[in-house]
C-alpha cells in the first residue's frame, strides 16, 4: 500500500517512465522506485523552494556524456508548485542512511567509513570533478567563497547556542560542542584570511552535500554520488572536506588515504591540502549543531531510537571536532610571573 501524500509522486513515476511499476520506499511520501526493462529508478520529490532555472541546470549538469560517477538525471516534470525528477537507482548500498523528518527533509547522519573505502571514493571524487568540468555550467552555478562560509557557520554556531542555552548548562555534549566550535572558528578566520592563494585555483563543480547516504558502491567496486541538487563552483577541498569530515574522525591515516585516492586521479595542489582542515571544521561545527538541536526539539520530538540514532551522529561528530581543536588550536600563551621582591625579614 502506498504511503499518504504519494499520489502525485507515483503520478510523475508513471509519466517520466511509462509502463514501470512504481512503489513507495517505506513512508517516504516524496520518493518512490520504478522498475522498467531499462532497469531500476528512483523518482523524488523536489523541495518547491528549490527555483525551476536551477532545476533545468542540475538537468543540463546530470545530462552531460562525459560526465563520471553521478546518477543520471533520466527526466523532470512539474505539476503546479511540484517539481520531481528520476534518477538511476544505482545498485549496491548507501555507505550511510538518513531519517526522514517531514515530507521534504532529511536529517542528514555522519557515518563511519573504513578506511580502505575511503581512498577509492576520492579518486571517484575525482573522476566526478574531472568530468564535470563544464565551462558554460561552471559560469552559471553559484560560487562558494571562503569567507562567506565562515560566516554562515558563526551564525549558525550563535543561533544553535541559543537553542541549546538550556542543554549547554546541563548536558555535556552541548558544552563539548561549544568549547571545541569557538576556537576553532576564532583560529579558522585567521586561517582563511590567509586564504587569498585560492583565488588562483581553478574551481570545480563541485558536489557539496557529500553525507554518506549520496555515496553508493557500485557493481565494479567503484563508487558514485547520489543527489546533486546543492553542486556549485568551489575549492576541490571543500568536497574532500565533507568527505573526511562527514564520514569519521580526523586523523593523518584517513586524511592521507583521502588524499592520496584524489591525487591518484587528479591533481590536487599543496594550498588546497592547507585549507582542509579549516573547512572541515567549518562544515562540522554548523552540522553537529543541527544535529543536538534536533535531538533537543521537544516540538517534533523524536521516538527513543530516532533519538539515539542522532545522539550518536552528533557523537561522531563531536569526536572530529575535539580531535581538530586539539591539533589545530594553538595553546593559550603561558602567563609569564614577575619576580617580585621578597619582602620577609629573616628572624633569629
Amino acid at each position: 500500500m502506498l504511503a499518504p501524500g504519494s499520489e502525485a509522486v507515483v503520478a510523475a513515476s508513471e509519466r517520466l517512465l511509462p509502463g514501470g511499476k512504481p512503489d513507495s520506499i517505506g513512508n517516504r511520501s516524496w520518493l518512490a522506485t520504478v522498475t522498467t526493462d531499462a532497469g531500476r529508478f528512483s523518482v523524488r520529490q523536489l523541495d518547491p523552494a528549490i527555483p525551476a532555472v536551477r532545476v533545468e541546470l542540475i538537468q543540463e549538469f546530470l545530462l552531460q556524456p562525459e560526465l563520471q560517477n553521478a546518477t543520471r538525471l533520466v527526466a523532470s516534470d512539474r505539476i503546479g508548485p511540484l517539481a520531481f525528477d528520476a534518477r538511476s537507482w544505482a545498485l549496491g548500498s548507501a555507505c550511510g542512511e538518513a531519517i526522514v523528518d517531514g515530507q521534504w527533509a532529511t536529517i542528514h547522519l555522519p557515518s563511519s567509513l573504513d578506511l580502505e573505502q575511503l581512498g577509492s571514493i576520492a579518486a571517484a571524487l575525482a573522476v566526478f570533478h574531472q568530468s564535470g568540468m563544464n565551462g558554460s555550467i561552471l559560469a552559471r552555478v553559484p560560487h562558494l567563497k571562503l569567507k562567506d562560509a565562515l560566516s554562515a557557520a558563526r551564525r549558525s554556531l550563535d543561533l544553535d547556542e541559543r537553542r541549546l542555552a538550556g542543554e549547554i548548562r546541563k548536558e555535556s555534549r552541548a558544552r563539548r560542542w561549544l568549547s571545541s566550535a569557538r576556537p576553532l572558528l576564532a583560529n579558522a578566520e585567521h586561517a582563511i584570511e590567509q586564504a587569498d592563494f585560492l583565488r588562483s585555483e581553478q574551481p570545480v563543480i563541485a558536489h557539496q552535500d557529500l553525507w554518506g547516504a549520496h555515496i553508493v558502491s557500485e557493481p565494479d567496486g567503484g563508487y558514485a554520488f547520489l543527489d546533486c541538487s546543492r553542486i556549485g563552483a568551489a575549492p576541490v577541498a571543500t568536497d574532500l572536506a565533507q568527505l573526511i569530515g562527514r564520514n569519521g574522525a580526523w586523523s593523518d591515516d584517513r586524511v592521507e588515504q583521502v588524499l592520496t585516492g584524489y591525487a591518484d586521479a587528479r591533481p590536487i595542489s599543496p594550498v588546497q591540502r592547507r585549507i582542509l582542515p579549516w573547512l572541515v571544521a567549518l562544515d562540522a561545527i554548523p552540522s553537529c549543531g543541527r544535529l543536538l538541536v534536533r535531538a533537543h526539539d521537544e516540538r517534533r520530538p523524536l521516538s527513543d531510537a530516532d533519538r539515539r540514532t542522532v545522539l550518536q551522529g552528533a557523537d561522531l561528530q563531536l569526536e572530529l571536532l575535539a580531535r581538530l581543536a586539539a591539533e589545530f588550536v594553538p595553546p593559550p600563551p603561558r602567563q609569564r610571573r614577575r619576580p617580585g621582591r621578597h619582602t620577609g625579614l629573616a628572624q633569629d
